[in-house]
């Protein structure tokens, strides 16, 4: 897990044309339950994205054994070129820390679910906020269930 932040890191950091900054929270989306993520501009078209999210409650027997589980979504996407309303297309990775149990099959500790989503974006320039809805496909270990995820955050 440390290499693949490492890398998110590196390309935050090392790309000089990053126009805007975002920090917001998303309930349901990438993290499944819910992140506070940060995302950055690297041109005018594509952002990337890294979160942290976490429960330490059991949500349901089926779910869940084990009641600290985090979640650590790492994301490339590409949006189309307006100041206001966009159109998002993109995907990555969350990496899983902690004990899941789904459909009676655990699963590894340090798995990796793979996701993909679409949605809409709308930006209050004026006043930096940031409002979004976005239906995902989310992937892990041979089981795949459609997702859907709701974004407030603020730029800067």
């Amino acid at each position: 897990m440390k290499k693949y932040l490492f890398a998110l890191i590196l390309i935050i950091c090392g790309v000089s044309y990053g126009q805007k900054n975002i920090l917001y929270a998303e309930y349901g989306g990438a993290g499944y339950l819910g992140t506070f993520n940060y995302e950055r501009m690297l041109t005018k078209n594509i952002i990337t994205r890294i979160g942290y999210g976490f429960y330490d409650q059991e949500v349901d027997v089926n779910i869940s054994k084990n009641s600290n589980i985090s979640f650590y979504p790492i994301g490339l996407s590409y949006i189309t070129d307006s100041d206001k309303e966009q159109i998002e297309f993109g995907g990555g990775m969350t990496v899983l820390n902690g004990d899941l149990e789904m459909n009676g099959e655990e699963i590894d500790p340090d798995a990796r679910m793979i996701f993909f989503g679409a949605g809409y974006r709308y930006h209050f320039q004026e006043i930096g906020v940031l409002l979004g809805l976005k239906g995902y496909y989310l992937s892990l270990d041979g089981l795949g269930a459609p997702w859907a995820g709701i974004t407030l955050g603020w730029s800067f």
